[in-house]
């Protein structure tokens, strides 16, 4: 009696430690998601101390141009920029904030790309590209985690190198959020007056929604998604990359929002929430097909076209 007895206050005090200890952990998460990290991000960013560059001819004849800058701070930052190389005058820029897997390989999307320079930048991720199993996604997520924080720095540390190039239009920087890099995106846009007008395709206003849908692509079990989902969420930094209230914040710069009328992967309604929130001038347009991804070019291809349509409206000066 006195063994079954010892079991089952093992089992009772076991099971209240870990509904304890799993209970002070989301609160943890939950607070720290949230907690403003905005003087760390000047200090993340730094100032650039080192600058690699390796050049190449694309398939048009024009150059690419690999760039690796290296912050005071540590932090590192890849990116690959395509451009005319027959002059030296300033041209209007694009830069890419795509997909986790298209990265800085978003400038071969664009093929020609004319009179402009296109900048793609990758995720400054160091973790395994693709995760397999449930140990090394639990063991992934502080570096996952960290380069979620590490984003906007890292857009911020491309821009001072930007500014500095002589092929660059100062007053037409052009950033555009797909997909992943939407919420980076928009937060970048509002801290950074150096964006001069922003894009954002196929995002979500609430992230946290938009978390619980890609769970829900993934697992099956109903029950499961709006909690796991919240947790992806929290894991993320959602709360800091509050894509609605940064996109607010955006005017007088122009904003351009644009949507698919079948995205498989963005909740319904989140374009016309992120258009309601955005501030003037600003423009919503929709493309025919399914969610942004490399291997659908008539998606791509739709997507450029509006981009080069409202070129003329980004390009405006408040």
């Amino acid at each position: 009696m006195k063994v079954v007895a010892a079991i089952r206050s093992f089992l009772k005090y076991g099971i209240l430690t870990v509904v304890l200890v799993s209970t002070l952990s989301l609160a943890w998460l939950r607070w720290d998601a949230g907690r403003s990290r905005d003087a760390w991000f000047g200090e993340r960013q730094g100032q650039i101390a080192d600058v690699d560059t390796e050049l190449s001819v694309t398939p048009f004849d024009q150059l690419s141009q690999s760039v690796r800058l290296t912050s005071s701070s540590g932090l590192e930052v890849s990116m690959r920029v395509v451009r005319n190389a027959d002059t030296n005058e300033p041209r209007p820029v694009i830069v890419v904030l795509g997909g986790h897997r298209t990265g800085r390989d978003a400038v071969d999307l664009f093929g020609d790309v004319g009179d402009r320079a296109v900048v793609g930048v990758d995720y400054p991720y160091n973790g395994p590209e693709k995760v397999k199993g449930f140990l090394q996604t639990v063991t992934t997520i502080p570096a996952a985690r960290q380069a979620f924080l590490d984003t906007v720095p890292a857009i911020q540390l491309t821009l001072d190198w930007l500014v500095e190039q002589t092929w660059v239009d100062t007053e037409n920087i052009i950033l555009i959020g797909a997909s992943l890099g939407a919420p980076f995106a928009s937060a970048v846009a509002h801290r950074d007056t150096r964006i001069s007008s922003l894009i954002l395709v196929h995002a979500a206003a609430d992230n946290r929604l938009w978390a619980e849908v890609q769970v829900a692509r993934r697992v099956d079990t109903e029950a499961l998604h709006y909690p796991v989902g919240t947790i992806v969420y929290w894991l993320a930094y959602g709360p800091i990359f509050d894509t609605s209230e940064h996109i607010a914040k955006v005017a007088p710069r122009p904003v351009l929002i644009i949507a698919a009328r079948d995205d498989e992967r963005t909740p319904a309604d989140q374009a016309q929430l992120l258009f309601d929130a955005a501030g003037e001038p600003r423009r919503l347009r929709y493309t025919d097909g399914k969610h942004v991804q490399p291997n659908r070019p008539g998606v791509v291809a739709e997507l450029l076209q509006i981009a080069n349509e409202e070129m003329d409206f980004l390009m405006q000066q408040p």
